[in-house]
């Protein structure tokens, strides 16, 4: 048995009587284990399923050798709990975009130490943040093409070029395909990439112009990472922000 941390990206039920719970774990990267309630007594569950809720940090002991990798509810605990996540509607729109978007770009298996430390400090940084927050699913996206090996070169040397999705940079010339920034947008790039969790509150972006960064990174993402879903959150995202 190897005692594990995690935060979980998803759970999809398979009975009655237990979930599969795929997360993204300290010590081996992505990772499911199968979740399983104890037998009903007098017509109730002696156990329930606690703990799994999006980008939730937990903690739990696993074989991860073994076929099924099955854990108990009663062993599964969160090591960091959520203080205003649950209980403010934006930030858990938030948090359940973010674990779906982690969900389809996280597809390697292996461990990744830097990457989960950054995840879960920015889950924390925004479950204690009391001031304006709504640019933190723009900047956590941009952060995180870092460690996905994807972050845009935003070097230019004039005004008049076009950005190029699919190389990742900025064109002289128009590229010969529809995924790239015209002008207007792509003098942009430098200024979205330069925000961060400390000067984002400084950042006025209108609801429309946050909706088109948000566009233009989820075709980044798709172009860069194979097999990249669509968002089924995002709608919800857009709403809660209208």
């Amino acid at each position: 048995m190897e005692r594990i941390k995690g935060i979980i990206l998803r759970q999809i039920k398979y009975n009655d009587n237990g979930i599969i719970v795929d997360l993204f774990t300290k010590q081996h990267g992505r990772m499911p284990i199968n979740i399983k309630r104890r037998k009903k007594v007098s017509g109730k569950n002696s156990s329930n399923v606690r703990n799994i809720m999006p980008l939730a940090l937990v903690e739990f002991d696993c074989d991860i050798h073994g076929q099924e990798r099955i854990v108990t509810p009663h062993t599964l605990y969160n090591y960091y709990c959520f203080h205003d996540i649950p209980f403010n509607p934006l930030k858990s729109t938030i948090v359940m975009f973010i674990a779906e978007f982690l969900s389809n770009a996280l597809t390697e298996e292996g461990p990744n130490t830097l990457l989960y430390d950054y995840v879960e400090s920015s889950i924390k940084w925004l479950d204690c943040c009391e001031q304006t927050f709504n640019n933190f699913h723009i900047v956590f996206l941009t952060r995180l093409s870092i460690f996905t090996g994807i972050y845009p070169n935003a070097e230019k040397t004039n005004n008049n070029l076009y950005f190029d999705l699919i190389a990742g940079e900025y064109k002289e010339n128009r590229p010969n395909h529809p995924h790239f920034l015209a002008q207007d947008e792509a003098c942009a790039i430098p200024y979205i990439l330069n925000m961060n969790i400390d000067n984002m509150h400084l950042y006025n972006i209108r609801r429309e112009q946050r909706q088109r960064i948000l566009e233009i990174i989820i075709e980044y993402y798709r172009i860069h990472l194979s097999g990249f879903r669509e968002l089924k959150s995002l709608d919800v995202l857009r709403e809660v922000f209208d």
